[in-house]
């Protein structure tokens, strides 16, 4: 998975890369990339290990989970997108949920749209398919303003022991917060775009999802 997204990034013009790691940390190759260890990796989550990287995080940038491919017309597409903080949503989300797993509900997440192709929340445990109108892959793009604002919002958090111990309203202290529970906040503060694509990605959780993947790129 980590060789198909860098080809994907290199292909796409990206070459200034940075993996932030954790488990496992020395499997990970290091030729061409930049490593950034979470040395807390066992008790934290995504929002810690991205700010174990902040000083990388500036100018136009791409953020993207670890457990996901995506093609190069996905990457490309965001990129071409101009707004500050942008997150590919799947629209044909729904038949691919109903190939991983028995019930999408189990496991796909809400997603709501605003106007302007904003979003008006996400990342909630969803009660029905209505409450999902795309699904966000785990990629996001965010220009020199966006990683400002991005910043701000860690560290104005991080100064709040209010919010520290329950990073925006999530339930989940800040060293154990989801990137969806700061791109929700986001969402709440109107600072969140969409960037809708149709498949040309997948992720890859369990066993079963490695062989759906392999069963669709060969």
């Amino acid at each position: 998975l980590f060789e198909r997204q860098l080809e994907t990034l290199k292909k796409c013009g990206i070459d200034n890369i940075v993996v932030a790691t954790g488990y496992k940390e020395e499997v990970i190759p290091g030729d061409g990339v930049t490593k950034v260890y979470n040395k807390d990796y066992a008790t934290t989550n995504m929002i810690a290990s991205l700010f174990c990287a902040e000083e990388h995080i500036k100018g136009n940038l791409i953020i993207s989970y670890g457990d996901i491919i995506y093609s190069e017309n996905v990457l490309n597409s965001l990129m071409e997108n101009e707004n500050d903080i942008v997150i590919a949503s799947d629209e044909d989300w729904r038949p691919y949920w109903e190939s991983r797993c028995e019930d999408p509900l189990d496991d796909a997440e809400s997603f709501e749209k605003g106007e302007g192709d904003k979003v008006r929340s996400l990342g909630k445990k969803a009660n029905s398919i209505e409450e999902i109108e795309g699904q966000f892959i785990g990629l996001i793009k965010l220009t020199a303003e966006g990683c400002r604002v991005l910043k701000e919002e860690y560290h104005s958090c991080n100064k709040d022991a209010s919010c520290r111990e329950n990073a925006w309203n999530s339930g989940r202290d800040l060293k154990n917060a989801y990137m969806t529970d700061l791109m929700n906040h986001l969402a709440s503060m109107d600072e969140l775009h969409y960037h809708t694509i149709n498949r040309g990605w997948f992720e890859v959780d369990n066993l079963y999802d490695l062989e759906l993947l392999k069963i669709n790129i060969t």
